[in-house]
């Protein structure tokens, strides 16, 4: 498995790359600002030349003429002073009629007579740039004062502040210093901050490779797998958040698991309770056509009720499977109304009277008949109520008593279903709502379908509620839940 940091590397390069690009433009720029510096200063220092060379060479220009002796002293006195300043004399238009100017040929006729006006207007004291004659289209330094005859402006003095042997020789020297300033100190700076970048980006990924092998060793079905050691920051943050997800799915995972072993229980449960009544009413049926002329009226009777009690025992599993199915998939929505629970007590038990009379046990209801409405959905409470009757019929022997009692507490009414019979041992408690649980200590297949509790618990939920259970062995069970009154009620 490669566990390369590559992340890191591509950063790292990137960081590289990039701080070369800067390195270049910040080099450029500082040979630019130096330029602008150094020329900014010549020329402040040079920006009254011209007004010295006017008042130094007086009657250069006399009348529409240019005296060439005076031209000629010019030149010496130039060269005396600056070998590399060249002097231009411009008429009012700008064109060149005279110049000092070493070494190279002046190419061009005429220069740009704005900068060199917005020079005067503003004494010198603005840093800007005209026209090279020797090399159109260059710009340069300049002074620039304006030539008087007869006190009035005939033409301009223009000054070139270092010509271009000048510029030679800056730039053999400004090539020097730039490689000591730019190429050393600039070079040292780049490589420490690059330096410094591609640490921190290291600090930043190293935790990187712990999150990637986690990933891959949960993919590959390691459900154990955690990023340890990785708490702080982003990293920090997406290792909390994949030790988080890992704890979901695997939770969830398991219990996926333990409600498919359940469901496999519970398909092996059911299978087992339909086959039973539908093999006893399948076998009856088949006796009573073989020997329908060999059995007496009371034989047919007789084997027409075992075929009815075993077919009232399937629809009763059906019908529950249904109703399990339906709350467990919340297709059943919950319809509270207003219920005089009184009224739907007394009702139950008159109808269990004659169930439990047949087995011997007897039913007892007890209330206060001022008791407040409660809200609920009357049908599912219907339903748990009869589901935990049944339960508690089926867990009595004759001389047993069932009581229904209601009473109420603060703002709630207590419902309780208690009976005097068998009892359910402390093991099974914990585990009696659970689907098709018949308790261990129940092996006859009739008692019950095994899903009555279970629906029970789920129409507590979709209520809100809890079911609480009571229970000593031999001395009989006590179920009891509470329902909110009318005013008092509050949606979930």
């Amino acid at each position: 498995m490669n566990t390369r940091n590559t992340l890191f590397y591509k950063i790292a390069g990137f960081l590289a790359l990039l701080f070369l690009v800067l390195g270049f433009f910040i080099t450029k720029s500082s040979i630019k600002l130096s330029e602008d510096y150094h020329n900014e200063i010549t020329q402040g220092l040079n920006k009254d030349v011209s007004k010295y060379i006017v008042k130094e060479v007086q009657g250069l220009y006399d009348g529409d003429t240019v005296a060439e002796s005076k031209m000629s002293d010019l030149m010496h006195h130039v060269m005396a002073t600056n070998p590399a300043t060249e002097v231009y004399l411009l008429d009012l238009n700008g064109n060149i009629l005279k110049h000092v100017a070493m070494n190279k040929e002046v190419k061009a006729t005429s220069v740009d007579l704005f900068p060199i006006k917005e020079f005067i207007g503003r004494d010198g004291k603005v840093y800007i740039m005209g026209d090279d004659p020797k090399l159109p289209g260059a710009k340069k330094i300049f002074s620039a004062a304006p030539y008087l005859h007869n006190n009035k402006t005939v033409g301009y003095i223009y000054t070139i502040v270092g010509g271009n042997d000048y510029d030679a020789l800056l730039l053999e020297h400004q090539g020097s210093y730039i490689r000591k300033l730019s190429v050393r100190n600039m070079l040292y700076f780049l490589s420490a901050a690059l330096a410094i970048a591609v640490l921190t980006v290291y600090l930043l990924t190293r935790n990187f490779n712990k999150i990637a092998l986690a990933f891959k060793s949960f993919k590959k079905g390691n459900h154990d797998a955690r990023i340890e050691g990785v708490n702080h920051g982003e990293m920090g943050l997406l290792a909390n958040t994949f030790n988080d997800m890992a704890e979901t799915i695997q939770s969830n995972i398991n219990e996926l698991q333990s409600v498919d072993n359940l469901r496999k229980e519970l398909i092996a449960n059911i299978s087992h309770d339909l086959r039973t009544p539908i093999a006893s009413i399948r076998g009856f049926v088949e006796t009573l056509m073989i020997k329908e002329d060999e059995l007496n009226e009371e034989e047919k009777q007789r084997y027409m009720e075992i075929v009815l009690k075993n077919s009232d025992k399937l629809k009763k599993l059906v019908d529950d499977l249904f109703e399990l199915s339906k709350l467990e998939a919340k297709q059943r929505s919950l319809q509270p109304e207003a219920i005089q629970i009184a009224e739907l007590i007394q009702d139950i038990a008159d109808k269990y009277r004659i169930i439990a009379k047949r087995k011997g046990v007897s039913i007892n209801t007890v209330y206060s008949k001022d008791l407040p409405l409660v809200y609920a959905d009357i049908a599912l409470i219907d339903r748990a109520l009869q589901n935990i009757i049944d339960n508690a019929i089926e867990h009595c022997e004759p001389g047993d008593v069932v009581s229904l009692e209601l009473s109420r507490e603060d703002n709630e009414v207590k419902i309780s279903v208690s009976d005097t019979g068998s009892g359910i041992p402390p093991q099974e408690l914990p585990h009696i709502f659970e689907r098709y649980r018949k308790g261990k200590f129940l092996t006859d297949s009739e008692k019950g379908s095994g899903l009555g509790l279970a629906i029970v618990k789920k129409i507590m939920d979709v209520h809100n509620i809890k079911i609480h259970v009571k229970s000593i062995i031999n001395q009989g069970s006590e179920f009891f839940f509470r329902l909110p009154i009318q005013n008092n009620y509050i949606a979930s």
